[in-house]
């Protein structure tokens, strides 16, 4: 008797039965060719149940689509260098303010000499003093004339000096270049955060459209499952009707071809999900994430679509990225009067005040001194090279260019709309047609198995109408998942999200 290998699930020795009891039926006295081919053709579907339960084996552990978008938002790199560079633009505000300010300054210095000098006469007496009158006429300052001298020596004399000063200035009036900077830095600030939010929406586009990817994916797996299984059931009926003698073994052989050809298409699909998986790991900069499963309840929809016209309307208003190209606009029409001010006189008050202290034999006046002082500057440069002007002309020059990029951002934002909306469209049609197929293709498998069956048909009629019924599918499966990434793709190109977190 031929030996079942043990791999062999409960459903091959129920098919055995079946095939025993069909032996009995024949009478026939000893296995035949076409038994060990139906034996031979069982076994290879035990690899394919190892194939089945490996794609069915998950973690247990289902993540929806909103759950999936945080992950990607907590540790979103690319979020993060958005982050630093809207907290570079808010210290450029704060320092477009500072320019208000007065600038107050403090300093100390303190230094000590040491002078010798060398071979110094010396007197021991004084033979006359006298006394002189300042310019004033009311001070007096006793003087000594030296005469006897006594020899010469070295003198060193140590001196040291300290000061304490400080000064505050002010720019009164600079050709309004503080005001147009502070609103230039205000206007980038705000292009910066529109950039962020912008930024934002691409993270969670691309998590949703990995999502559905992978949704895809394991949807076309289960396709191949079931056309698989519905390949092994034909062959079964076809190797039934082969050992009755109403089918031939050419017929056979052709769906065991067609079972190994849906055994490698359900490997391509299985390998497709493995990899559909590494993008939405990726997407969520999670690349070594565990396996887990996802939610397939996203898939729901209603296909509903909104006209162009105010598709295009809501794209123009709450577009992230064109309301960062307007506040880059607004900020370079400002840097105009910022290069404009060399035409205009500038203005500044300051004060300065310091308090000495001199150790010093050699000093003048008083051994400790202050000094307070202050006023006013205006200065006007008539003529600094043309640097101003043509700082004005190329000023003019980066708004026109921003200007530009505006009305380029909002063509681009109309194109992508317009194109969404056509794919939109499109993917809805195509669901509907693929489910009209898909009845049709189920009448036709029906109709052309029981053509085979009375002998009317070929095996190759099922077999085409077989792989009608798995194309159908799969297009209807391709078509859901493109609806949902389109419409995805078109609430952030309008400036709304369906997944707000």
């Amino acid at each position: 008797m031929f030996a079942v290998p043990g791999g062999f699930a409960a459903g091959a020795a129920s098919i055995r039965e079946k095939k025993m009891r069909t032996y009995r039926m024949v009478a026939r006295p000893r296995p035949s060719l076409a038994a060990w081919l139906v034996l031979a053709g069982l076994a290879l579907c035990g690899p394919l149940a190892a194939i089945a339960q490996d794609a069915d084996s998950g973690s247990g552990r289902v993540l929806t689509l909103p759950e999936c978008i945080r992950l990607a938002l907590d540790n979103s790199p690319t979020l993060l260098m958005a982050e630093e560079q809207r907290y570079i633009a808010g210290k450029d505000v704060s320092t477009a303010k500072g320019a208000f300010l007065p600038e107050v300054s403090l300093n100390r210095n303190w230094g000590e000499s040491e002078r010798t000098d060398f071979d110094l006469t010396q007197y021991t007496s004084f033979d006359e003093q006298y006394f002189t009158f300042d310019s004033a006429g009311d001070s007096t300052a006793w003087l000594a004339r030296m005469t006897a001298e006594s020899g010469t020596a070295d003198e060193t004399v140590i001196s040291s000096m300290g000061t304490w000063s400080g000064g505050a200035s002010l720019n009164l009036f600079n050709g309004f270049s503080k005001f147009a900077n502070l609103s230039a830095a205000k206007h980038n600030l705000r292009a910066v955060e529109a950039d962020l939010g912008y930024t934002r929406e691409q993270v969670i586009q691309s998590v949703v459209t990995a999502y559905f990817n992978l949704l895809r994916y394991q949807k076309l797996a289960e396709v191949a499952l079931e056309t698989r299984e519905q390949a092994a059931k034909e062959l079964e009926r076809t190797e039934t009707y082969f050992r009755l003698g109403s089918a031939a073994k050419s017929n056979v052989l052709q769906q065991r071809v067609r079972l190994e050809n849906t055994k490698l298409d359900l490997v391509v699909a299985q390998n497709n999900v493995k990899k559909a998986f590494a993008d939405l790991a990726y997407a969520m900069n999670q690349p070594l994430a565990a396996t887990f499963d996802i939610d397939p309840s996203v898939l729901a929809t209603d296909f509903a679509i909104d006209s162009v016209e105010d598709l295009y309307s809501e794209a123009l208003t709450n577009r992230l990225d064109l309301a960062s190209s307007q506040h880059t606009l607004e900020a370079r029409r400002k840097n105009i009067t910022t290069a404009s001010a060399g035409l205009w006189p500038s203005v500044n008050l300051s004060a300065n005040y310091s308090r000495s202290k001199n150790e010093s034999p050699y000093r003048f006046g008083a051994q400790e001194s202050e000094n307070l002082s202050w006023g006013y500057s205006v200065s006007w440069s008539v003529f600094d090279r043309m640097r101003t002007i043509n700082g004005r002309a190329q000023a003019k020059a980066n708004a026109r260019i921003a200007e530009y990029q505006l009305e380029q951002a909002r063509l681009n934002a109309q194109v992508e709309v317009r194109q969404l909306h056509n794919s939109l469209v499109e993917a809805r049609e195509r669901v509907n047609v693929s489910r009209e197929t898909i009845e049709q293709s189920k009448e036709e498998l029906r109709l052309a198995q029981e053509r085979f069956r009375v002998g009317a048909g070929t095996t190759l009629d099922v077999i085409m109408a077989q792989v009608n019924l798995a194309n159908s599918r799969a297009q209807e499966v391709q078509a859901m998942c493109d609806f949902l990434i389109f419409q995805s793709q078109l609430h952030r190109a309008v400036g709304r999200s369906a997944w707000r977190i």
